[in-house]
């Protein structure tokens, strides 16, 4: 009877602990599957890019995977700065707008010249309770880069705000810096009518 209860509990004890053991990992894929949601369907669209599938005049497909997986109203912010607070609505929109067809150009522009696109998902990183960072390898016909996206919750989903290069070449930076002088001389309605240009083929 003892050996009996024994096993009995024993039993129990172990089938609890696979239990907890397959909850935690299923979370903890679950939670990183959300995560990696929108980073995924940019890799995705950056491969269709790179096999030809989207092409020049099917740019808007881009544009709406980019407003899906970044904050583009966070970089904004920290792109123009204390410029921000004074535009109106109309004129934030109107930057969004063009800085989200911007970013769809380059990616294509970039991507189209590559033959054969991998990406491989690293480590993502809690970032102050805050963000997350999320690292990628990215091969490239063959050449390896290192990917970091800083991703915060907007919305009920994770955005990236960031890119950097190599760990330390942030994209929202360098932006920030080539649009430093235009928006100095000319506004950020000069810096819309510029980047306009900057995104035709």
């Amino acid at each position: 009877m003892k050996i009996f209860l024994s096993n009995f509990f024993y039993n129990i004890f172990l089938t609890c602990l696979i239990t907890s053991i397959f909850i935690v990992f299923y979370s903890e894929t679950k939670s990183e599957s959300t995560v990696l949601a929108g980073v995924n369907e940019l890799h995705e669209s950056l491969i269709k890019i790179s096999d030809k599938t989207i092409k020049s005049n099917n740019l808007a497909m881009i544009d709406d995977v980019v407003k899906n997986s970044y904050d583009l109203e966070k970089m904004g912010k920290i792109i123009i700065g204390i410029d921000w607070k004074q535009m109106d609505t109309k004129t934030r929109k109107e930057f969004i707008n063009v800085f989200k067809r911007f970013i769809s150009v380059n990616y294509f522009r970039r991507f189209n010249k590559i033959n054969k696109l991998d990406f491989e998902h690293q480590t993502i990183t809690d970032i102050e309770d805050k963000f997350k960072l999320a690292r990628v390898i990215l091969t490239a016909d063959n050449e390896k880069f290192k990917i970091d996206y800083l991703l915060g919750f907007k919305n009920e989903k994770w955005k990236i705000f960031d890119v950097l290069l190599d760990g330390s070449i942030s994209e929202v930076a360098t932006k920030k810096s080539d649009f430093k002088k235009i928006i100095k001389d000319e506004g950020v309605s000069g810096l819309v009518k510029n980047l306009r240009i900057r995104n035709q083929f």
